[in-house]
């Protein structure tokens, strides 16, 4: 077929990635691209009954889970603030419009907005990339889930849930912390930055455009799009930086035992959600734990706060602070 030589040559251009092009599976999965690329929205995937219309996850399913240089060669890959912004606005729409129709309400203001807005505050200088999250926005979903949210360009969305089971302010810390790492390690950005080394290589500048107004990407971008990999880094960053702030990283860790007492199937409970695609739970405590020892070793603390209180009444640790001088 003289349509897929020509698609051929012009994407075995590419890197070694791409090799599997040569094969007569590859060619199938060359066919996909092309359409999908070309085509103005999903519909045209549809039409012709592709494997798969979801851009964040076409890399892998055409061409199987990326090597440890492909990793590498993304992580080079820088994206703008503009471009990070409109990614995180979208995926933020697609998220508060996927919270209305369930008949969540979604917070910007009030108690509860307050006194996280002062645990990012704390937790915030920590960030390696603080200078680009110079403003964070703070929301508070009103569901009994257990789960947090972040978008890129800075906003955060906590459910009630969270706030009424963290038990401490320390638990609470460590989870403010891990959000704030996803976005401070760019976590949500792999996605646009496959689509910019695809522009790269085929100097084709409508893929950006085509990605970010692909709606259901931005829908399941928002369900959960991190990987267990990057959940173990937020993971690390929320302990560490707590840590750092004066919380003992511990409290985080009661959580989940606590998590499997209540949703011993994670399906269907209030704890289901928060859990749901982060690593194995007695893993993630068990690493946590083995942090503190080493934290421990490296920088002692004897004093660190966990603040029970301060979490039932909303009233931080600083807040605490500031009003006794």
């Amino acid at each position: 077929m003289k349509f897929v030589d020509i698609q051929s040559e012009r994407f075995h251009k590419v890197d070694s990635t791409l090799r599997v092009l040569s094969s007569a599976h590859g060619v199938c999965r060359l066919l996909c691209l092309f359409f999908l690329f070309v085509a103005p929205s999903s519909a045209r995937a549809q039409e012709f009954k592709l494997p798969f219309t979801d851009p964040s996850k076409m890399f892998e399913q055409a061409f199987g889970e990326d090597t440890e240089a492909e990793r590498k060669a993304l992580e080079k890959i820088e994206v703008s603030f503009a471009d990070e912004q409109q990614l995180g606005k979208q995926i933020l729409q697609s998220g508060l419009a996927s919270l209305k129709e369930a008949g969540i309400s979604v917070e910007s203001k009030g108690r509860d907005v307050e006194y996280l807005e002062s645990l990012v505050a704390t937790l915030q200088p920590y960030m390696r990339n603080k200078d680009r999250y110079k403003s964070i926005k703070v929301m508070v979903a009103r569901s009994s889930k257990i789960d947090a949210r972040s978008c890129p360009g800075g906003t955060l969305i906590f459910f009630e849930g969270l706030l009424d089971n963290a038990g401490s302010e320390a638990a609470l810390a460590v989870i403010v912390g891990h959000e704030l790492s996803h976005l401070d390690r760019g976590h949500q950005l792999l996605p646009i930055k496959r689509v910019k080394m695809m522009e790269k290589t085929f100097s084709s500048p409508q893929n950006m455009s085509q990605f970010m107004q692909f709606g259901p990407n931005m829908t399941k971008m928002w369900a959960r799009p991190f990987r267990p990999e990057d959940e173990r880094d937020a993971d690390r960053d929320g302990a560490a930086w707590a840590y750092a702030a004066g919380y003992d990283p511990r409290e985080m860790a009661k959580l989940f035992p606590k998590k499997g007492a209540k949703a011993p199937n994670a399906e269907g409970m209030p704890w289901a959600t928060f859990f749901r695609s982060h690593p194995y739970n007695h893993e993630r405590q068990q690493a946590v734990m083995k942090q503190y020892t080493q934290l421990q070793k490296e920088t002692p603390q004897t004093d660190l706060f966990i603040g029970q209180d301060n979490l039932k009444n909303r009233f931080t640790r600083k807040q605490t602070e500031e009003a006794m001088k």
